[in-house]
């Protein structure tokens, strides 16, 4: 501080614009949490924020339901078509559950052909009626490609926690018990949803 001629006191302020620096760092936090392909978050993410909401409806003992979705025979549209539109599908596919799904919904890339979705404040009943509401929205799709208008068919497994709010109710079992949900929906004949 420097004294003027008056006996007041000058301020000497340096600012520098750090709207940049935020916006770059702002980004980088979103690329680490996205799946680089379709938008949705990735499997590292998902899984860090599901723990945050089991832990939520554990200590609140307020339902909480997970669904595991994957694409039937994934493998035969990438063989037949391309990876470049089997990427337009799992794009497409995507964008239908975000605007099926609501805000308070967490959609997750598992891997590969499979997502998971995490859906607070929902028991058995709803979140089956849910399940197969989006299921059905899933099989009316069309999906336009250079390879002319495709759709797909999902199998869904669905894990709840509506009850038995206790220490052995984990995200592991969660997935576990949805993970061997799907693997009945594929059993019976794939296009379905099945609880465990």
């Amino acid at each position: 501080m420097e004294k003027s001629d008056r006996g007041t006191g000058k301020v000497v302020f340096i600012a520098s614009d750090i709207t940049e620096r935020v916006q770059l760092y702002q980004e980088v936090k979103r690329l680490a949490n996205q799946d680089v392909l379709t938008g949705c978050f990735n499997r590292r993410y998902f899984m860090e924020l599901a723990a945050q909401e089991i832990q939520r409806s554990m200590r609140y003992k307020r339902p909480l339901s997970l669904l595991m979705v994957d694409i039937d025979h994934f493998k035969n549209v990438n063989d037949r078509y391309g990876h470049q539109i089997g990427d337009q599908v799992l794009c497409n596919l995507v964008l239908l559950c975000q605007k099926q799904l609501r805000t308070i919904d967490t959609l997750g890339r598992y891997g590969g052909e499979e997502f998971v979705v995490l859906m607070p404040e929902t028991a058995s009943e709803g979140a089956m009626v849910a399940s197969e509401r989006l299921l059905g929205k899933i099989e009316e799709m069309k999906i336009n490609t250079s390879a002319g208008s495709l759709s797909i068919t999902v199998s869904m497994g669905l894990a709840c926690l509506d009850r038995g709010f206790d220490e052995t109710h984990t995200l592991d079992t969660l997935i576990q018990s949805a993970d061997k949900a799907l693997y009945a929906a594929k059993d019976a004949g794939r296009n379905c949803v099945k609880k465990g």
